[in-house]
């Protein structure tokens, strides 16, 4: 008879397999990332970095050959689950103190440890050695830098050059501002005195200086001559 999926024996099952995955995958994971932050608190963390692959870029000296990895698959048959066995119709859900730490004790510790079957690794392109992921980053993280044409930068500068520098630049902001040059009055006076010549030659005003400076100008216009009727 087909089970639906409301099953509380499938419940079950589906409880036990996910067990499994939680004790072969998910706890590893946590472990190996808390592992890793208790060194960035410790100060001794790793530099790493992802390699280059080697048939995308065969001329670096740091590009590796990624190897496929086989790993082991999870058997998920109810026959080599711990807890399919207790996984039955009318099974209790209540257990005694001794009795629960047994049935936590199997569903945690009564599974197999994830395995490589075949590959892994990287190959170096440069020499052909074979080496493992973890040297392959470490090797990409420490490789030289390319030298660029772009200026080295100016270091951090000493607490000695730091004062005498600020102490120069309040000197120079402190110091008196020089006076701006006067107003060329020479050059408006000559443009006032050809002023007139222009009238003239136009015959129709003249302009004249009121004030030494020069600064403004009065515009007189000639009272032009009428001429007798013959």
């Amino acid at each position: 008879m087909a089970k639906s999926i409301r099953s509380k024996i499938k419940k079950r099952l589906r409880t036990a397999k996910r067990q499994r995955i939680d004790a072969m995958i998910v706890v590893p994971r946590l472990k190996e990332h808390h592992e890793a932050l208790t060194r960035v608190a410790q100060g001794r963390t790793i530099e790493t970095r992802k390699p280059k692959n080697a048939f995308k870029y065969p001329k670096a000296p740091d590009a590796v050959f990624p190897q496929h990895e086989i790993m082991k698959p999870i058997d998920f048959r109810a026959q080599n689950l711990p807890m399919a066995g207790y996984a039955f119709r009318g099974n209790r859900r209540k257990y005694d103190a001794d009795q629960a730490e047994f049935m936590t004790q199997v569903a945690t510790a009564m599974h197999p440890k994830m395995e490589r079957l075949a590959g892994g690794g990287a190959v170096l392109a440069s020499t052909g050695k074979r080496i493992s992921v973890a040297e392959a980053e470490l090797i990409a993280a420490h490789r030289p830098r390319p030298k660029s044409g772009a200026t080295k930068k100016r270091g951090k500068r000493s607490a000695a050059e730091a004062t005498e520098a600020y102490r120069a630049a309040a000197a120079t902001a402190a110091a008196p501002a020089a006076p701006k040059p006067a107003a060329p009055q020479a050059a408006a006076l000559q443009e006032a005195a050809a002023a007139p010549a222009r009238g003239a030659a136009d015959g129709d005003a003249e302009m004249t200086p009121v004030s030494s400076a020069g600064q403004s100008m009065k515009v007189k216009k000639k009272a032009k001559r009428k001429t007798k009727a013959a």
